[in-house]
């Protein structure tokens, strides 16, 4: 069964999303997605790896908060300024980072998907999609390679959180 074809909003041809596909086989799939309202399945490993996160790293690392501000200005203190995608269920976070680096990846805890993934694709919602219900970016979704995220920083996260945990033992 096959879909009428939506006509395509002009935004979803530029900035973030423009990025986002760009490097698709099939970016006009991941357009129409975004148009009927649900997350596009983008290939990992082209523009980007992704980082996950489940939400109890992120939220033990500001002592089991789960307000969206302060989860935001969390990521923010870490150097997370973009490319945070939050999943409809709320209970994991994917960071978009610069492909490759899966290789290196070794956070407890947490798990970092590349091209050589049995499951290499990602849900991502549109750009613009910023608030529930379903899969939403947390922090905006990038244009360009110098807004995915910093491996680095995530370390710093996740590393916060740890130290946190180990506190409370």
């Amino acid at each position: 069964m096959t879909h009428p074809t939506l006509p395509i909003d002009p935004r979803l041809c530029q900035g973030a999303a423009l990025w986002l596909v760009s490097r698709e086989l099939r970016p006009g799939d991941a357009r129409e997605s975004w148009m009927r309202g649900v997350v596009a399945t983008l290939q990992v490993g082209l523009h980007f790896d992704v980082v996950q996160l489940p939400s109890g790293i992120v939220e033990n690392g500001i002592c089991g908060i789960k307000d969206r501000v302060a989860i935001v200005d969390h990521f923010r203190m870490a150097g997370l300024t973009h490319s945070v995608i939050i999943s409809r269920t709320q209970t994991r976070y994917f960071l978009l980072v610069p492909p490759n680096t899966y290789q290196d990846w070794a956070e407890p805890g947490t798990q970092c998907i590349g091209r050589d993934h049995p499951t290499n694709y990602l849900g991502v919602p549109a750009p613009a999609h910023r608030e529930p219900p379903g899969a939403h970016w947390l922090m905006p979704a990038p244009e360009d390679n110098g807004m995915l995220c910093d491996p680095a920083n995530i370390r710093l996260l996740v590393g916060k959180a740890g130290r946190r945990q180990g506190q409370t033992r």
